[in-house]
């Protein structure tokens, strides 16, 4: 008969972590890059992008709504035509995108009550692969050094002071209060539309210098992977700004795979991030909690079991529901400490297959990012 054995804490310190990843339903289309998205009334809008892993080069261009309340998917009206690297923000509870690949000045605006695109009045630059953002119901779109602004309202374009530098492609952005903020390279700046004026700001610490992507949360902004060193190398760095203190924070990695050209955007203080590529296309969609806090004391009581024990060829990790989401790892190190597996722990029960490592003592252990929460003992035999 199995027994379980329930883990004791080891009686080190650890350290509490505000914000947490959590795993939620795949994006509903396929693996893709350079795809857009946005949120309107508390849903996320997500689509077009693209693959060319094998060097043929397929654009998409359908377009879907996520519910956060059900965690769920619906494919909405397809965009008018197949495209990547385009720029999207949102305005009069109404989704915009335009430019990238197969368009020029070209935009359209979706409307999610009638699921319905329509063209707008065309831009006067043509945008492709520069996050565009929007501020106070105006859309902010930028094309090398030129900012130009959309009033939906009125459906027309005006030429706004133009960016300090040249924006790079890739680059990432996001909006906090009446500003709009640009990463490029490692430069960074506010824009404040009231005074149509660029300040600028801490310059960026982490390593990606491109294909990242950003999103606000809770007055913060927030930027997400990318590239560094070409596009082979890719991070899981995740940067926390600042604005009233002009400061730079390294939060929780991406616990995901690491990835450029995804996809994020914020509902209700969260973050919204999915989709992307290492080389592979990734469909995989996770929220970003800042408003999560952990410490000892939430975890000093969880139920982890690990069976049976001892055990032949095969070991079952088994995790409290509540923690499931949050981003938890194994370590199963031998008594030298050499590492003989390790996993994300992505559902209620682990199976281990340990049919390759032979009969003696080893340890299990729990972490949440680098820190270890928690150890037990396993015996092979």
């Amino acid at each position: 008969m199995n027994r379980l054995l329930s883990i004791l804490i080891l009686a080190t310190s650890f350290q509490a972590f505000s914000g947490t990843w959590i795993k939620k339903s795949n994006f509903g289309g396929v693996g893709r890059h350079r795809a857009v998205g946005g949120s309107v009334n508390n849903r996320g809008y997500l689509g077009l992008g693209h693959v060319n892993g094998t060097g043929v080069d397929i654009s998409y261009k359908d377009w879907w709504e996520y519910d956060p309340s059900s965690d769920s998917w619906t494919q909405r009206a397809d965009f008018p035509v197949p495209n990547h690297g385009a720029v999207a923000f949102s305005a009069v509870e109404c989704m915009f995108v335009g430019g990238g690949s197969a368009l020029n000045g070209e935009f359209y605006k979706y409307n999610p009550l009638t699921n319905s695109w329509s063209p707008t009045a065309a831009c006067p630059i043509s945008p492709g692969d520069i996050q565009a953002f929007s501020v106070n119901d105006k859309g902010y779109v930028i094309s090398g050094n030129s900012l130009v602004e959309y009033d939906a309202m009125n459906n027309s374009w005006q030429t706004k002071s133009n960016v300090p530098v040249a924006v790079n492609a890739w680059s990432a952005s996001f909006s906090i209060g009446a500003s709009g903020f640009v990463k490029t390279g490692v430069n960074f700046f506010e824009y404040k539309p009231g005074e149509d004026t660029w300040i600028v700001r801490s310059s960026f610490p982490g390593i990606s210098s491109g294909g990242s992507y950003g999103f606000a949360a809770d007055d913060e902004g927030y930027i997400t992977c990318g590239y560094f060193s070409g596009l082979s190398n890719v991070t899981d760095e995740v940067w926390k700004f600042n604005p009233a203190l002009n400061q730079w924070l390294q939060v929780e990695i991406f616990p995901g795979t690491n990835r450029r050209f995804p996809v994020a955007f914020s509902i209700n203080g969260k973050g919204y991030f999915g989709t992307g590529t290492n080389g592979i296309n990734m469909n995989d969609f996770w929220q970003y909690d800042p408003s999560f806090t952990l410490g000892i004391e939430d975890l000093k009581d969880v139920s982890l079991n690990v069976y049976p024990n001892p055990f032949v060829e095969n070991l079952t990790i088994q995790l409290d529901l509540q923690l499931l989401e949050i981003g938890l790892t194994y370590h199963v190190t031998d008594l030298t400490g050499k590492l003989v597996k390790s996993g994300q722990i992505d559902s209620e029960k682990v199976h281990l297959s340990m049919i390759d490592t032979n009969p003696g003592t080893y340890i299990v252990s729990l972490f949440y990012g680098d820190v270890k929460i928690k150890d037990l003992k396993v015996i092979q035999i």
